[in-house]
């Protein structure tokens, strides 16, 4: 289970608590509660489609292992409100922290680790932490967010696709991270100054910022590992 999830279970432990006092002095017998009681089953039934949806749309892959976390969590979620509503508080409020921690597992233990083509930097910088080589020197062309340089480190050089491959062809142990729409212009500034390369990786992922996909093709230069 990662950090994060633990923390929000922590979280959700302190809420329990504070809420049981609650309960034991009455305050969640008020009718505004009794009302407000719904969204005990709305909220984990609007969080688990937003994220199948989300994973659908981003990975393409629709998150399966979540899927019984998720419906846990609407499952007691819903028996929660029922409860609730049934003037039985102190079951309906275990019932409603049963279906958050089911809820944090499910999003933050699951969906959001598998959603990798949210942080293209990310992984860019985990495929240049696997090279051979030591020392290895990059240039970006076509993606030139501040994320790209805080993973691979300020040494990283932004250009254009020409330069990436210029780039390319100074020395051993470099890497040119060219995203599609600069790629052209890679490829024909490689072959008008005799540059030999193969792709190392080509990473998909999405771009927040600019709310559209992107494709970056990871070259090196031949003999580098």
């Amino acid at each position: 289970m990662s950090t994060r999830t633990l923390l929000i279970l922590a979280a959700l432990t302190g809420v329990a608590i504070l809420t049981a006092g609650a309960v034991e002095r009455r305050v969640l017998s008020r009718s505004w509660l009794r009302r407000g009681a719904a969204w005990w089953f709305v909220i984990p039934a609007g969080a688990s489609v937003i994220a199948v949806i989300g994973a659908i749309k981003l990975t393409h892959y629709p998150a399966f292992p979540a899927w019984p976390f998720l419906a846990a969590a609407m499952i007691f979620g819903l028996i929660a409100w029922w409860l609730f509503e049934d003037s039985r508080a102190e079951r309906s409020l275990l019932n409603a922290v049963v279906a958050a921690m089911f809820l944090a597992v499910g999003i933050y233990g699951i969906v959001m680790p598998s959603l990798t083509t949210m942080f293209p930097s990310a992984e860019v910088a985990r495929a240049l932490r696997n090279v051979v080589c030591v020392g290895p020197k990059a240039a970006a062309a076509g993606f030139h967010e501040p994320s790209l340089v805080f993973m691979t480190g300020t040494g990283t050089v932004l250009t254009d696709g020409s330069g990436a491959a210029d780039f390319l062809g100074q020395g051993s142990c470099r890497f040119a991270l060219v995203e599609s729409r600069t790629e052209r212009a890679f490829v024909q500034r490689a072959e008008a100054i005799g540059l030999r390369y193969n792709v190392a990786k080509r990473i998909e992922g999405y771009n927040i910022s600019q709310g559209k996909a992107i494709s970056i093709a990871i070259f090196r230069s031949e003999g580098t590992e």
